[in-house]
C-alpha cells in the first residue's frame, strides 16, 4: 500500500485555509436568503449550538442583542435535554451546527414546541441524503415541512479532520446578513470592504515566534483577555488550541474581569497572556493599563491587534488564530486525522434521547 502523502491531514486544512476568501467573497456578492415572515417577525431567542457553533449562537445573541430590539438567550444543548418545556412557548430557537451532529438534534427534535425554529447549517435534507444520512436528511424535512427554516452556509461535509476552519468563518457572516434584514436593526447588511480584508490579518511576529520557539509553555495554558462584546463569542479562538494542536483551552477573561481573580492566579502560577485589541480608544487604554500590569508582575504578554470595530473584528482575530495554530500543527506534526479520542466519545457526542 501506497503511503498516505497528507497522513496528518495538513494537505487539506492548507486548502481550507485558502478557500476562505473565496468562500466568504461569494456569500457577499450574492444577496441573503429571504426570511421567513414568522422569523422577522420573532422577539424572542432561545439559540443553541456546541463545539465552533457556540460562538456563532452566543455570536448571534450578541448581535440582536445590541443591534435590534429583540431579546436573546444562549442555552446550552443540554438544556433541551430535560424538561424546560415551560420556557419554550412564545419563543424561537435558534440552532447552529455545520453538520446536524447527535447532540444539535436534541434541540431540532423540540422544535414544535417553540413558536417558531430556525437551523444555521450547512447540512440541508438534500447534502444528508447524497452523504448517506437518511434519517439525518428525514429528521430535516420534518422540519422544514413543519414551518422550520434553514440558513444555509458552507462548508458542507467539512469533515476527515477534528478542526474545522471554513465554517467558523462562514457562519459569523451568515449571522451578520441574518440580523441586518430585522427591522430596524442599526448596522447594515455587510459588504466586502469591511471585511475581505480583515482575512488577511498576520498574528503579530513576537506571538508567532514565542509560540514556536517555545510552544511548551502555552501549551501548560494562558490566558486570552479581550473587551465585551467579544469577550461573549471568542470561544471558538480558546477552542482551535485544544482541537488543532490538543492544547487546555485558555481561559477568556474581560479586561475588568482579569483583576478579579486570573491575574493574582497567574501571579501565582505564570502563565503567558495574549490581549485581543479592537479599534476603540477604550480597548487601548485597558490594552495599556494591562500591558504595564502584568510586565511589572513579571508575566509575559502578547498584543493581537484588528482595526475593525467588535461588530467585524472577529473575522481578523479568526484570521490571525487560524494562521498561529496551522503553523503549530505544521511544527509539532500534529495529526488532524487520527486525533487523540477518535471513536470513543460516542457516549456524549453520539447522545441524543427521545423527546
Amino acid at each position: 500500500m501506497l503511503p498516505n502523502p497528507d497522513e496528518f491531514g495538513h494537505r487539506l486544512l492548507a486548502g481550507r485555509l485558502a478557500q476562505i476568501p473565496a468562500v466568504l467573497s461569494r456569500m457577499l456578492a450574492e444577496p441573503p436568503p429571504l426570511l421567513q415572515p414568522a422569523t422577522l417577525e420573532s422577539r424572542r431567542f432561545i439559540v443553541t449550538g456546541t463545539g465552533s457553533s457556540e460562538a456563532h449562537a452566543r455570536y448571534l445573541a450578541s448581535l440582536l442583542n445590541l443591534h435590534t430590539d429583540r431579546a436573546a438567550s444562549y442555552l446550552p444543548l443540554s438544556g433541551f435535554a430535560g424538561a424546560n418545556r415551560e420556557a419554550f412557548p412564545g419563543q424561537t430557537l435558534v440552532i447552529f451546527s455545520q453538520g446536524v451532529s447527535p447532540n444539535a438534534q436534541i434541540a431540532l427534535r423540540r422544535h414544535r414546541e417553540f413558536a417558531h425554529a430556525v437551523l444555521f447549517s450547512a447540512t440541508t435534507p438534500e447534502v444528508a441524503a447524497a452523504a448517506g444520512k437518511p434519517e439525518r436528511a428525514a429528521l430535516l424535512r420534518q422540519f422544514v415541512d413543519a414551518g422550520g427554516e434553514i440558513v444555509v452556509f458552507p462548508l458542507a461535509e467539512e469533515y476527515t479532520t477534528l478542526i474545522r476552519f471554513v465554517g467558523p468563518m462562514a457562519g459569523y457572516l451568515a449571522c451578520l446578513r441574518f440580523v441586518a434584514q430585522f427591522a430596524g436593526c442599526r448596522f447594515p447588511l455587510p459588504v466586502a470592504a469591511n471585511l475581505l480584508p480583515l482575512l488577511a490579518t498576520e498574528p503579530p511576529a513576537d506571538l508567532r515566534d514565542a509560540m514556536l520557539e517555545r510552544p511548551e509553555i502555552f501549551a501548560r495554558g494562558f490566558n486570552l483577555v479581550c473587551a465585551a462584546p467579544i469577550s461573549e463569542f471568542a470561544q471558538n479562538l480558546a477552542c482551535k488550541f485544544m482541537e488543532g494542536v490538543f492544547w487546555p483551552c485558555p481561559l477568556i477573561s474581560d479586561f475588568l474581569q482579569f483583576a478579579h481573580g486570573p491575574f493574582q492566579q497567574m501571579s501565582a502560577h505564570p502563565r503567558p497572556v495574549v490581549i485581543l485589541q479592537g479599534d476603540s480608544p477604550l480597548e487601548a487604554e485597558l490594552v495599556d493599563r494591562s500591558v504595564r500590569m502584568l510586565d511589572e508582575a513579571g508575566l509575559a504578554v502578547f498584543v493581537v491587534r484588528v482595526d475593525a470595530p467588535p461588530l467585524y473584528s472577529i473575522f481578523g482575530f479568526e484570521a490571525v488564530f487560524n494562521r498561529l495554530v496551522f503553523a503549530l500543527m505544521e511544527h509539532l506534526g500534529t495529526n488532524q486525522v487520527n486525533w487523540p479520542g477518535k471513536g470513543r466519545d460516542d457516549r456524549l457526542y453520539g447522545f441524543c434521547p427521545d423527546t
